[in-house]
């Protein structure tokens, strides 16, 4: 499970990676293809419309409409109006001086009385500048592509310069742009307001094909398209009617030096069009669509539609910050961050436009905000249900030493839902059964044990736990264990105890003389990651006992047990003892030196396993040679010979000193013993891979397997086949191997009948 869990994890990982990078590829190319194409056209006019009457301002002064209204058809006749009231109109309008007329009035087809369209032409050029529009349709007659519909000749050569004023109609219904040019292959048409502009402005008026005669030669291309900014509704622009110009009503001071369209706003004649500030229910006459274009140009405030690359941009920024919302956030903030990005697209969209003058549509960007989070939510969930659905499935595989004690009935469920709920429900089970057995394994205990967090706290006692902390009135739930430690013994200090990071011991003594050895064992998640801490409180009050006793006895031994032996082998040796027979007095002594013997090894057994050992570093060798000198007198009353060899150089450990000479005297002891008179016992130090090596060999009778076998086991010893008596009482050897695991090392025995005995103590170097 261990080494699974990372593994699992990276995999779910990566499949979490890949559905994002297929949802991120998905929604990029929706909003792509929603950005480009019109597909969303009708929700971004709802955006322009609603933004564009945030942005009604007051119209430009020098724009004036001359409207035919009402009233001016009922004071001045039906419509259509011969020519002479149009005459009268330009004669008031010339002697006013206006800048610039765009008189938005169609009149293709000739009088009918004689001479009234010359008297009109005459007065076109007298008022000039005067502008009149000319207008297409499409298709055009026999096939053609188109029809011009321009001014009469007379007309149309005094004017001084015939515009285009078509439209056109968005998908539902409502102008928003104009297009300044309409070509037909080398034939190009400027639009009536252009001219308008150029008037204003000083510039020279723009070229343009005119009422040009001869077919139509191709389809008409719209150019440079523009979105009109609307000043205002309806009624907007300053208005006057074109009878109270004609009576003289109006002062010529109203209308010098001003841009005059002349067009109709009388129910029932001309156009009616429904704008962005209409409503679809008030809708504009179109001079007053004239004059809201107008002043647009002359105010500057055009509107460009933003480019492909800017529009991608800007529909794909939005989405670019989801996705990446969905790699670092939380759900809970990215739904927050959803919201903020919804309303931060649409106020960016309204900025650029009130303020830039860019029409940057928001609803793609819109959509694709809308789209990812769900997509998101479906491809991720669907990522984590398969690496549940797999965990599942994994650990239900996994070997549970417990599950023979928690058999549930029922066969497999067929259905593929009822299967994961199947798992979900086993892994659940599983999961409860392990804690509530956990529990009672840890509530039968016979130590008192805590289950803590990394920082200290308290977070499970078992029962015995809570009796020992209950004699000190407190509660151990929830509270430090440097508090509960403190409680049990006031003097103790366990802040280096319970402040280190690594597992470790503590022994403590309690009111009442009880003693406790305390452990701290890391307790680990699945993946290995230490969470917490497992401290347990063993009673050593008896093993405390137990080894006072064991003071007590060797004391006994010590002082009580020797010092009659001492005392019988001073007698012997004195004149006393010269009453006593001489066979009588060595035999005696002999026992005396036994009985010392025994003691003395007794003694040297119990401290090399339990004393504290004070370690130092030495160098192998002089030990050796130490504990060879020591046994000079014996080897030599043995004439048995000792030879040593060593490394090139000190081979070093870290050793009791004392208690590791002792170990090599009896080695060295026994094979000098057990050595022929004459016999040779080599001894040698060496560094092996394992560490510092030394190793003891004589040329005695050797040991059989089963003797090898029980060597260092107490009281076992090898005897010589002759039957002759080695002194010593089997603790040598036990006492050899209590030292050298003390120091961490190891011996061996290599023997074999007839071959001798070769001894390898091996013990670590130091410092490594």
């Amino acid at each position: 499970m261990t080494r699974r869990a990372p593994i699992a994890k990276a995999a779910a990982r990566r499949r979490v990676i890949a559905e994002w990078a297929l949802v991120a590829l998905a929604a990029s190319a929706l909003v792509a293809f929603l950005a480009l194409s019109r597909a969303t056209e009708r929700a971004d006019n709802v955006v322009f419309d609603t933004v564009s009457e945030w942005g009604v301002r007051a119209p430009h002064d020098d724009i004036v409409i001359v409207a035919i209204d009402n009233r001016s058809i009922a004071q001045l006749g039906r419509w259509p109006w011969p020519r002479a009231r149009h005459h009268a109109l330009l004669e008031t309008l010339a002697r006013a001086r206006p800048k610039a007329i765009a008189y938005d009035v169609l009149m293709v087809e000739p009088e009918a009385v004689p001479g009234a369209d010359e008297a009109l032409a005459r007065a076109l050029a007298a008022a000039s500048p005067v502008y009149l529009p000319l207008t297409f349709d499409v298709p055009g007659p026999d096939g053609a592509p188109y029809e011009l519909l321009a001014p009469i000749a007379p007309l149309a050569r005094a004017a001084a310069g015939l515009g285009q004023v078509n439209v056109d109609f968005d998908g539902d219904g409502v102008i928003r742009r104009a297009y300044m040019v309409e070509r037909d292959g080398a034939r190009a048409w400027p639009h009536l307001m252009a001219f308008m502009q150029a008037a204003a402005s000083g510039l020279p008026a723009p070229v343009g094909a005119g009422a040009a005669a001869g077919p139509a030669r191709a389809p008409l291309v719209r150019e440079q398209p523009l979105l009109i900014s609307f000043a205002g509704p309806p009624g907007h622009f300053r208005t006057i009617s074109f009878v109270d110009v004609v009576n003289g009503a109006t002062p010529a001071a109203f209308l010098q030096g001003k841009l005059v369209l002349v067009g109709a706003t009388a129910d029932g004649l001309g156009d009616r069009y429904a704008t962005p500030l209409s409503n679809h229910t008030e809708i504009m006459s179109g001079v007053e669509l004239q004059a809201n274009l107008l002043d647009t140009l002359l105010t500057g405030k055009a509107i460009s539609p933003a480019g492909p690359g800017k529009l991608l941009l800007f529909s794909l920024t939005p989405l670019a910050l989801a996705l990446a919302g969905f790699l670092l956030l939380r759900p809970r903030a990215n739904l927050l961050l959803g919201g903020a990005l919804l309303a931060m697209t649409l106020a960016a969209s309204a900025v650029l436009l009130l303020q830039a003058r860019v029409w940057a549509p928001p609803t793609a960007a819109l959509a694709g905000l809308l789209l990812v989070y769900p997509l998101w939510s479906w491809r991720r969930l669907e990522a984590t249900s398969a690496y549940m659905l797999q965990e599942l499935r994994a650990f239900s595989r996994e070997p549970d030493l417990l599950s023979a004690l928690t058999q549930r009935p029922g066969g497999p469920p067929t259905d593929v839902i009822d299967r994961q709920v199947a798992l979900m429900h086993a892994a659940i089970d599983r999961a409860r059964d392990l804690r509530r057995q956990v529990l009672d394994a840890l509530q039968g205990l016979p130590d008192a044990t805590l289950v803590t967090a990394l920082d200290g706290k308290v977070l499970i006692a078992n029962r015995e736990a809570e009796a020992l902390f209950g004699g000190a009135g407190l509660d151990p739930a929830n509270r430090p264990v440097a508090e509960l430690l403190t409680a049990l013994a006031p003097e103790a200090q366990p802040e280096d105890f319970i402040g280190s990071d690594a597992a470790g011991d503590l022994e403590l003594t309690v009111e009442g003389g009880r003693s406790f050895a305390i452990r701290r064992t890391t307790l680990s998640e699945a993946g290995g990651a230490p969470v917490g801490w497992i401290v347990r409180f063993t009673d050593v009050t008896a093993l405390k006992e137990a080894g006072r006793q064991r003071e007590s006895i060797l004391e006994l031994l010590t002082h009580d047990m020797r010092s009659p032996q001492v005392s019988i082998l001073t007698l012997l040796g004195g004149s006393e003892a010269q009453a006593i027979a001489g066979p009588l007095a060595d035999r005696i002594a002999g026992y005396a030196r036994r009985t010392l013997s025994l003691a003395d090894n007794f003694v040297n057994l119990a401290r090399a396993e339990a004393d504290t050992y004070s370690l130092e570093i030495v160098d192998l060798g002089d030990v050796l040679l130490d504990a060879v000198d020591d046994l000079w007198p014996q080897s030599s009353a043995q004439r048995v010979s000792v030879t040593t060899s060593g490394a090139d150089g000190e081979v070093l450990v870290e050793a009791d000193r004392s208690h590791l000479t002792r170990a090599l005297i009896n080695l060295v002891d026994n094979a000098i013993k057990y050595s022929p008179a004459g016999g040779r016992v080599d001894c040698a130090v060496q560094v092996g891979e394992a560490g510092a090596i030394c190793t003891i060999a004589d040329q005695g009778e050797g040991m059989s397997p089963a003797q090898v076998a029980n060597l260092f086991k107490r009281f076992q010893r090898a005897r010589p086949k002759g039957g002759e008596r080695i002194d010593g009482v089997g603790l040598g050897l036990s006492f050899v191997h209590a030292v050298v695991q003390r120091h961490g090392g190891r011996i061996d025995c290599a023997s074999a009948p007839g071959q001798g005995s070769r001894f390898t103590i091996t013990l670590p170097l130091a410092g490594g």
